[in-house]
């Protein structure tokens, strides 16, 4: 998934929608966002970031089609879906 994709797949949905990472049914919270020339690095933590945080972080960034990645447990996890939960207030990343 590109940067690009979930800015757009997300788009008409609350800024302050939580974002977690959903892997072997267990949710973590994204808390903190690096990027790179050639990538987005989400990071778990104690605090899921917001989509309002999300938007905050890459205003000035020109190459929105860097592809997106989950860093856990020194494991680098490739993102290839989004489960939008409106009644949780929260977008999984798969």
């Amino acid at each position: 998934m590109r940067l690009t994709d979930l800015l757009q797949l997300t788009a008409d949905l609350n800024q302050q929608t939580k974002l977690f990472f959903s892997i072997d049914n267990q949710a973590y919270p994204l808390a903190q966002l690096k990027i790179t020339s050639s990538a987005g690095l989400l990071y778990p933590g104690k605090l899921p970031m917001t989509k309002a945080k999300v938007i905050y972080l890459v205003k000035n960034l020109h190459g929105l089609s860097i592809p997106l990645y989950v860093l856990l447990n020194e494991q680098k996890f490739t993102l290839y879906g989004v489960q939008i939960v409106p009644e949780k207030n929260a977008i999984y990343l798969q």
